[in-house]
Order: structure tokens, then C-alpha cells, then sequence
């Protein structure tokens, strides 16, 4: 029995497509991008709180032995401690920056700012209750930091239009020191008053984070907290009068250097305002690679052969040319050639049957110009039915060449 193959054929092709389809996996989604890029110059305005602590104490040197007043012992060095409380004041400055933001959103930038602080002065930092002839009767001190700046890195990550960052680097702050020596009277001796002040740089370490986020293409607003420790250093304040002697008409009078050994330790709390200058589009996305072409479905050719044959019929041949044109059309590639039969006869018989239809088949693609160093040519005898059937049965589906170009 003779039959047209054309259909068994689209099947066959159909069928080894879909496992190769379904092998195939889709490219993982583009990396999520910030909708704010933050990268370039920025500067702006901040204000908020300077909460400060300043620890230290004023000291005073020994006071020398005073003549005319025989037997007095000179008072000995002192050193009062200063008040341990914070002293909170108010900030306003600027700031001023560049941000450098990669396509997977981190972020590292560079910032400088430059703060005043106003009704920061802290008073009173000592208890002066001294009895007579002690070494600081009567007084008071008052030390502020005046203005603070910083030079900073930030390290952040952005999503969407917020920016969250930690930042540290070096501050500087400008710390003046105040003594007030009361003039009064003790022991019915007089004690001159008199004013004094000295004023340094101090620097130390400052460290802190914060959170920014972009109201339009160009502004953002901020909070930001910082920590930083100054350190601590001697100011000093000049001499002043420490003891009295003679008498309240005729009095006369030591003086002994007094200075002050301050530290700054500093808590900041900030609101910013940023102008992002000439913002450019966000990054692009890094490109991922092409997704790999469909694989390329093979060409297959089915000749089908009567019952215990292994002649070729006109319309195997036609096949068979069909098969030759396609390999003439493309590159050269080897092709498989593989007999198969039915299942009537044994399996030693039909294992012998297949191997002469593939030759067949082999010798007619080698006389239309395919080159037989360029088939794979085999039998599977009863294997591989393409209709399973019980042993005995004469199926002409499985009675049959595949002509397979990748």
C-alpha cells in the first residue's frame, strides 16, 4: 500500500519543535532604575539644632605669697569643673556637593557646609560660691561655638526619588571661651573685677546619616542627623586677681593666669534644600545580551515502503529529490538516514530489512549529488514505530526511510 507523506512529515517537524521551544527561557527583567537621577552638582540651604556639650573646667595657677600681710599662706592652684548639661542652639548655613550614581542605583558623593549658630552661648557653667581668699570669688564663664563647617563623603542608595545615605568625614568649629571676674568685696578686702576671652579652632571626626528626597527635577529636601567630637583644648584667659591683701584702705593685690580647658561634643539635627543643577537623564540600563536565536527546526523526509520491500516507489523518489534540493540549498551539514519496518516478521529479519531501505535510500540521495560522506546511515528495524502496534502487525506507517537534515 502507497501513501502520501506529505502530511506525516509536517507532523513529524511540528513535533520535534516543541521541545526545543520549551527548553528555551525568557531573559531576566531590566535591572530597576532610580526615577531621579542624582548624580552632578547640587548646593542649597539647611537649618535645624545644635545640641552641645562642653566638657572641661577653668583652672587657676598658684597665687603668690602677698607682702604685708605676714603669715598668710598663697592660695594653691584650683580647678573648677564646668556644667555637664547640653546647650541647645539654632543653625542656618549652606551646603554644597557632587553625587556620582551608578545604574544599579548606589551612590557616592562629596559635600562641604558651612554653618552659624546663633543664642548658642552657654552661661553660668560654674557653681562661684567661694568663701574669702579662695581662688575664683565671685564669677561666671560662658562658652559657645560660633560657627561650625565640614567636609564629608556620602555613601547612598537610591529608589525611586528617595535617596537614603550615611556621610562622615572631618568638621571644624570656631569655640570662643568668656571669663567674668566680679569686682566685689570679701574678707573687707576689695577684689578688682575684669573680662576675658579666647577663641580657637577646634576639629575631630564627625559621622551621622540621613534621608533626601526629590520633590521635582531639580529640588529635593532632606533631614539629617550628625555626631561629632571636636576634642578639647587650653584657652587662655588672661590673669585676674585671686587674692587680696593689706588692708581695705591700703589693699594690695595678686593675680594668678586663669584658663580654660574646654571640649566641644556636638549633636546636629538638619533639614536641607537642594538645588540639583543641569540633571541629567537617568543612567541607562546596562544592556543585556541579545536573546539567543530559535534554534534552527530540522528538515525531515519520510519514504514509506511496501510490505517486505525495499524498493524505492516513484513516490519515495520524489521524496528523495525533495531531500537532495534541500541539502543543495543550504550549508553542508550531515544528514542521518535511518531504515525502520514493521512489526510482522522477527526482529533479526527486519533489523536486516531496514538497513537495505537506508542504503537504498542512501545510494538514490548519492546519485541526485548529496555526497555519502555526508550521511549518517543506519537501521532500527522494529524499533522506533511510529504507530505502536503488537508483534505480527503489518502497520505501513512504520515501514519507512527518515531523511533528517539539522
Amino acid at each position: 500500500m502507497r501513501f502520501t507523506t506529505s502530511g506525516a512529515a509536517v507532523g513529524l517537524l511540528l513535533a520535534s519543535m516543541v521541545p526545543a521551544g520549551a527548553q528555551m527561557s525568557s531573559p531576566p527583567p531590566p535591572m530597576m532604575m532610580s526615577t531621579f537621577n542624582w548624580s552632578g552638582f547640587y548646593a542649597g540651604v539647611n537649618g535645624g539644632a545644635d545640641i552641645s556639650k562642653f566638657p572641661g573646667s577653668i583652672n587657676t595657677g598658684a597665687t603668690p605669697a602677698t607682702a604685708g600681710v605676714p603669715g598668710t599662706p598663697a592660695p594653691a592652684p584650683t580647678s573648677i569643673p564646668l556644667k555637664s548639661g547640653y546647650n541647645a542652639a539654632g543653625t542656618f548655613g549652606v551646603q554644597g556637593g557632587y553625587n556620582w550614581q551608578f545604574y544599579n542605583n548606589w551612590l557616592f558623593g562629596l559635600e562641604g557646609d558651612f554653618k552659624g549658630d546663633f543664642n548658642g552661648q552657654a552661661t553660668n557653667l560654674t557653681a562661684p560660691v567661694n568663701p574669702a581668699f579662695n581662688a575664683i570669688p565671685f564669677n561666671s564663664f560662658a562658652v559657645r561655638n560660633r560657627w561650625d563647617a565640614s567636609v564629608r563623603g556620602r555613601l547612598g542608595y537610591a529608589w525611586n526619588n528617595w535617596l537614603l545615605y550615611a556621610t562622615g568625614g572631618i568638621a571644624f568649629t570656631d569655640v570662643q571661651v568668656t571669663d567674668n571676674f566680679q569686682a566685689t568685696v570679701a574678707g573687707g578686702l576689695p577684689f578688682p573685677g575684669g573680662q576675658g576671652s579666647a577663641t580657637k579652632i577646634l576639629s575631630g571626626p564627625t559621622v551621622g546619616g540621613g534621608v533626601e528626597y526629590a520633590w521635582t527635577n531639580n529640588v529635593s529636601l532632606g533631614g539629617e542627623y550628625r555626631y561629632t567630637d571636636y576634642g578639647s583644648t587650653n584657652f587662655p584667659l588672661g590673669n585676674r586677681s585671686t587674692f587680696g591683701g593689706g588692708t581695705a584702705a591700703a589693699p594690695v593685690f595678686a593675680f594668678a593666669p586663669v584658663n580654660g580647658n574646654v571640649g566641644v561634643r556636638s549633636h546636629e539635627v538638619l533639614l536641607t534644600i537642594n538645588y540639583h543643577f543641569n540633571n541629567p537623564p537617568p543612567p541607562p540600563a546596562p544592556m543585556l545580551p541579545p536573546p539567543p536565536p530559535p534554534p534552527v527546526a530540522a528538515k525531515v523526509f519520510i519514504v514509506f515502503f511496501d510490505w517486505d520491500r525495499d524498493t524505492i516507489t516513484p513516490e519515495g523518489q520524489a521524496i528523495i529529490s525533495q531531500a537532495a534540493d534541500a541539502y543543495k540549498a543550504g550549508a553542508p551539514v550531515q544528514i542521518q538516514v535511518t531504515g525502520y519496518t514493521d512489526r510482522s516478521g522477527s526482529p533479526g529479519y527486519n533489523q536486516r530489512l531496514s538497513e537495505r531501505r537506508a542504503n537504498n535510500v542512501a545510494r538514490a540521495l548519492a546519485a541526485l549529488g548529496v555526497p555519502r560522506e555526508q550521511m549518517a546511515v543506519s537501521g532500527r528495524g522494529e524499533n522506533d514505530n511510529r504507530v505502536p502496534t503488537a508483534p505480527g502487525v503489518r502497520e505501513p506507517q512504520n515501514r519507512r526511510v527518515e531523511i533528517i537534515s539539522p
